[in-house]
């Protein structure tokens, strides 16, 4: 089974994640900020990542740069989320594998972004 990592700090957006995500053929894990994220990825390997970018202490553009640092990492599909538009995170796609979600997103953009994702991985 196909396994996700959430790192997201917004307690409302955390349960948005939860209630989408009932269900769906894969394993979802939910922290709350970079550092809980950095323990969960030493830990075990996970097939995708999705990162709020707008957090205390750790930004997501930090953690994903953290990510491509770690070989382990560099390949891993990675979905940034955040409230501002995808022109400020444009540059990270040259980093590889990653895309964005401008919030708010719907069930459906958010279960399509993911299903591509995992395709590409493949």
């Amino acid at each position: 089974m196909k396994e996700l990592l959430i790192v997201e700090d917004d307690l409302e957006m955390q349960e948005f994640y939860k209630d989408m995500l009932q269900g769906e053929p894969f394993t979802v894990t939910i922290v709350s900020n970079a550092e809980e994220g950095q323990k969960k990825i030493k830990e075990k390997i996970y097939d995708l990542v999705i990162l709020d970018i707008l957090m205390e202490g750790v930004t997501g553009d930090r953690f994903f740069a953290l990510l491509r640092r770690d070989s382990r990492y560099k390949e891993v599909p990675v979905i940034m989320a955040s409230a501002l538009d995808e022109k400020t995170y444009r540059c990270f796609q040259a980093l590889g594998n990653v895309s964005f979600l401008e919030k708010p997103f719907s069930k459906e953009r958010l279960l399509s972004e993911i299903t591509m994702r995992f395709e590409n991985k493949k």
